[in-house]
């Protein structure tokens, strides 16, 4: 017979959150951006250790953020036991006070990304950037930011493209996943306000692509936090990839013209080869 463990202490499941994040990029300009940012969480957690297939109880910490993300009754979820364990559980039933869950499957992996990285695309046409943000979120990212560059969709654009639906598509990838955090969408931002923004300026390495430069060795310790910079189709202007240089090391990625969400992918898999958890 299960048995109901303990409420989850209230302050385990406050959402927390980002420092680097808080005013990282401009804020939105208009009514064109405001709608386009969308805060991450971290991983769901609950205090107590957990048993497989003994149910538990959680408190309307974790009943808010699991609404938040649209977790139905009878779906599955994600979230960390107090000792560090991935669990993969079924929401039985919950409301705003509470709720209750039962562990099914015991993760032998983390599914959290071991490298904090932030990918900054310029902003695709509609569903190029739709693709990017799904398989960046199913790749571990924490944070996206979409740049708003020489050559991408202009900001009177953004509209058109549907990127009211790029949130939807985050967390949609988010539970394909089984990741337990949800990535932080920042609003779009011009590539100037990024350069000087207080999550730039706290990045260990920062990385643009650029197919147009010779090859510089990457560095061989690890980083804590990576920036990967990605132009539009056709890459970043002359203007910006000189401005990039004064700010990033440049990143070749083989000799061959890579699709920008092409690029995207490369790269992420690239640096979770060479820092992250891809072994």
């Amino acid at each position: 017979m299960s048995r109901l463990k303990h409420n989850t202490p209230p302050s385990a499941n406050r959402p927390t959150p980002d420092p680097l994040t808080e005013s990282s990029a401009s804020p939105p300009t208009g009514p064109s951006q405001r709608r386009y940012d969308a805060p991450g969480d971290e991983p769901l957690a609950i205090a107590v250790n957990l048993t497989l297939q003994e149910t538990f109880r959680f408190d309307r910490g974790l009943s808010k953020r699991l609404r938040q993300r649209e977790v139905n009754a009878k779906e599955a979820f994600t979230l960390r036991d107090g000792a560090g364990v991935y669990f993969r559980a079924s929401l039985k039933e919950y409301d705003a006070k509470g709720g209750i869950a039962l562990p099914y499957e015991r993760m032998d992996r983390s599914p959290e990304a071991t490298i904090d990285i932030t990918l900054a695309c310029a902003v695709l046409a509609r569903h190029r950037m739709h693709l990017v943000v799904q398989k960046a979120t199913e790749l571990g990212v924490r944070r996206i930011v979409p740049l708003l560059t020489d050559c991408s969709v202009p900001p009177e654009n953004v509209e058109q493209e549907q990127a009211h639906a790029w949130p939807s598509h985050i967390l949609r990838a988010t539970k394909q996943c089984r990741r337990s955090s949800l990535p932080h969408l920042l609003a779009p931002t011009t590539l100037d306000a990024f350069l000087t923004s207080p999550l730039y300026a706290a990045t260990d390495l920062r990385l643009f692509l650029d197919d147009r430069v010779d090859p510089l060795p990457t560095p061989a310790d690890k980083p804590k936090r990576v920036i990967l910079l990605v132009g539009p189709e056709g890459g970043f202007s002359d203007a910006e990839r000189e401005k990039l240089s004064r700010h990033a090391r440049p990143w070749v990625l083989g000799g061959r013209v890579l699709r920008a969400e092409t690029a995207v992918l490369v790269g992420l898999t690239a640096v979770h080869m060479r820092w992250g958890d891809f072994t």
